[in-house]
């Protein structure tokens, strides 16, 4: 969120022979902060809420159970908090909810990995014989359902709180980004402002997409709208081609005492893991960036070099056996080496077992293979259709070419052809590419004959960028295992 950085009225008007808006803010000795926390108040006191009901739950089943010593229940009531303030604030949990049971959903799973995260830091400490196994359950058991009607409770007191104290807001503009604010603001409960009409140019410069609420005149009315209505907060959500009004619309309200708030139109740009960060006091929009910044790197690859090696170590018997087959049955390598784009478009080389027959491609081309492919090997045929094949990609991401979960690497030739046809396709390669990724195991598999199949996997791919996750890669990493006999490989 942006919080309000304007400084006094007298500092925004340009009188003849007085300071400019831009020298003012250059005398500044520090720019105020324009950029705040992501966090509010009222989710911080529900996060409070949550601990204490896990907290006090737990102190109930030990004391009903009658044990004699609480303090043998010290290490789980110390980390529980923080697990639950790690997961619980990455999980979506103090987000607006469709309805009851995608919140009860939400918090269950929530719950749920903080329990798995407890049961196994007890068996790596060797203390889960400390606990009352009864204890134990019935604590996992009841803190979750509690949670859900504490959630509810203060669901309902802020609605009828927020009804009581509703400000009414303005929202100046009528198209998607209009309509998009206008739904959210009015839908949360967290918030006393609520959009009671519209101020559009109804001139064709955009189509009025605006619904539920009133259009209440046209941008020049905009001054005497706000006195008339005693609106308290003015939304400016313009289309691109009339953000240059802005400037004379903040200057007509900036002495009615309103807040004014900006929200740029980006919804038509195709951004990729979008942000909004601060350099010397001045908010940047980061439209296109890789997720892997910070600890969100470290994380990641900490996961796929623990992860990589633990499946070279089970694998290697399957990976020693496919090795033998494809010597033994055909002429040639046992691998494949085949160039591909790794992370930022850099040139790696992918290595997989040799499924085909020796052959030279024409004009330095890569054919794809295809269904009934003549240049299939008997062995190879079964590899692909196992993906065996590819296990010996885990080599490339323990060497840090690869992660075991993103955007497949496509050939070189593939890469240059696409990037031609979906404006959006190299954007895949911000990340590193993966064993596995979320298109595949949603069953975009196998051969691309035609674009729209392509286009699909780019979605996900892009999808999967914008909303990474330690935790997503764990589930697509699970899921994989059921998609590896896929009928679409071949």
């Amino acid at each position: 969120m942006l919080k309000r950085t304007l400084s006094e009225a007298s500092k925004f008007r340009e009188p003849k022979g007085g300071i400019s808006l831009n020298k003012a803010v250059s005398q500044s000795n520090r720019p105020k902060r324009m950029v705040g926390s992501s966090g509010n108040l009222l989710a911080k006191a529900q996060l409070v809420l949550d601990i204490a009901v896990v907290e006090l739950v737990l102190l109930f089943c030990a004391f009903i159970k009658g044990t004699p010593d609480f303090f043998v229940y010290y290490y789980p009531a110390v980390i529980a908090p923080f697990l639950v303030w790690l997961v619980y604030s990455n999980s979506g949990i103090y987000r607006r909810h469709a309805d009851r049971m995608s919140l009860a959903m939400s918090i269950s799973f929530a719950w749920a990995k903080v329990a798995a995260s407890l049961i196994v830091i007890a068996f790596l400490f060797k203390v889960s014989e400390l606990y009352s196994r009864q204890v134990i359950f019935s604590w996992f058991l009841i803190v979750a359902p509690l949670q859900v009607g504490v959630h509810v409770l203060v669901n309902a007191w802020m609605k009828k709180w927020t009804k009581k104290e509703s400000k009414p807001s303005l929202i100046v503009g009528g198209g998607e980004l209009s309509a998009y604010l206008t739904e959210r603001i009015n839908a949360n409960p967290w918030t006393a402002h609520k959009i009671v009409g519209v101020v559009y140019e109804g001139e064709g410069k955009e189509k009025l997409l605006v619904k539920d609420v009133p259009v209440l005149g046209e941008l020049a009315d905009l001054k005497r709208i706000v006195k008339e209505k005693g609106i308290k907060r003015v939304y400016f959500a313009l289309c691109m081609k009339s953000s240059y009004q802005l400037k004379d619309m903040q200057l007509q309200l900036i002495d009615l005492n309103v807040d004014i708030v900006w929200a740029p139109d980006i919804l038509g740009l195709h951004m990729l893991s979008p942000s909004v960060k601060e350099v010397a006091g001045i908010p940047l929009y980061y439209l296109s960036e890789s997720p892997m910044t910070e600890g969100a790197l470290v994380s990641k690859l900490l996961l796929d070099k623990v992860a990589a090696f633990g499946a070279l170590l089970t694998l290697s018997p399957i990976m020693i056996l496919a090795a033998l087959a494809v010597k033994t049955t055909s002429p040639g390598p046992i691998f494949f080496r085949q160039e591909r784009h790794g992370l930022d478009g850099k040139i790696i080389h992918i290595l997989k077992f040799r499924s085909m027959k020796v052959h030279q491609e024409q004009d330095g081309e890569v054919s794809q293979a295809v269904k009934g492919d003549a240049r299939l090997t008997k062995v190879g045929s079964f590899l692909r259709k196992s993906s065996i094949d590819e296990l010996p990609q885990i080599l490339n991401v323990l060497k840090g070419d690869m992660s075991l979960v993103g955007p497949r690497p496509h050939a070189v030739s593939h890469n240059h052809f696409y990037s031609e046809k979906i404006s959006v396709y190299m954007s895949r390669h911000r990340i590193l590419p993966g064993m596995t990724g979320l298109a595949q195991v949603n069953g975009c598999r196998g051969e691309t004959d035609t674009l729209e199949k392509m286009e699909k996997r780019v979605e996900y791919d892009l999808t999967y960028i914008n909303n990474w996750s330690v935790w997503l890669d764990i589930r697509i990493m699970i899921k994989t295992v059921y998609t590896l006999f896929s009928k679409n490989a071949y």
